[in-house]
């Protein structure tokens, strides 16, 4: 029972974090058993795992959501993706191996494309496996789960990109020089211009956040 409920978990949770379950999908406990040929214990534990990571909405009349994301939690993620990311980037350029150049290029490569095709959904996707990348090279575990966790509930709203197609550009340029400071293992040049590439967006996404909550305010009687 215990581990039908870890494997109902491990997939909704997957489904929540990468986009495929949207904010406010109701997820109805015998529909899912039925899908997950389960019970509807093993179904119930997941979804109290969900909740317990703040995944998911559970009330007894209205049943279980997955849960929006507020203004203030997209703040907040944000925030500390800009403080931890450049640390992330100077330990990844420090471990540089031809490997993970060879793996950044790639994903560079790839996001040009997309670049040229005005395919900004996907050139977000190349844009966090650019950044997963520098994370995972960093080798350092608790910074890994963290930043990891952050860039998967990216795919819960909308990125820069789609606000904001004009910065790809600038992102592009970005991180070609990035991959030039990785290869070359500069990590101070690279947490610098790390924290610069994570400061603009930041700014401009605290920017549409902020007059999103002024709107929501406003709209309050």
């Amino acid at each position: 029972m215990k581990t039908k409920a870890k494997t109902i978990y491990f997939d909704l949770k997957h489904r929540i974090l990468s986009g495929e379950l949207k904010a406010d999908t109701r997820l109805v406990i015998h529909q899912l058993a039925g899908m997950y040929d389960s019970s509807d214990i093993p179904v119930r534990e997941a979804l109290k795992e969900l909740a317990a990571e703040d995944l998911i909405e559970m009330s007894p009349h209205k049943g279980s959501r997955v849960k929006r994301l507020s203004v203030k939690e997209m703040q907040d993620m944000l925030e500390i993706r800009k403080t931890l990311e450049p640390l992330a980037a100077r330990l990844a350029a420090e471990n540089s191996t031809p490997e993970l150049v060879d793996e950044l290029e790639k994903v560079y490569e790839k996001s040009v494309h997309m670049a040229q095709e005005h395919n900004y959904t996907d050139y977000s996707n190349a844009n966090r496996e650019f950044h997963q990348l520098i994370v995972e090279a960093s080798d350092n575990t608790y910074l890994k789960k963290l930043l990891s966790e952050l860039l998967s509930n990216e795919r819960r709203t909308k990125t820069i990109f789609d606000l904001f197609p004009d910065v790809v550009d600038m992102s592009l340029q970005e991180h070609r020089e990035m991959i030039r400071l990785i290869a070359e293992k500069k990590g101070k040049e690279m947490a610098e211009l790390m924290l610069k590439h994570k400061s603009r967006s930041y700014d401009k996404l605290n920017d549409y956040f902020s007059n999103l909550l002024k709107e929501q305010d406003n709209d309050q009687p």
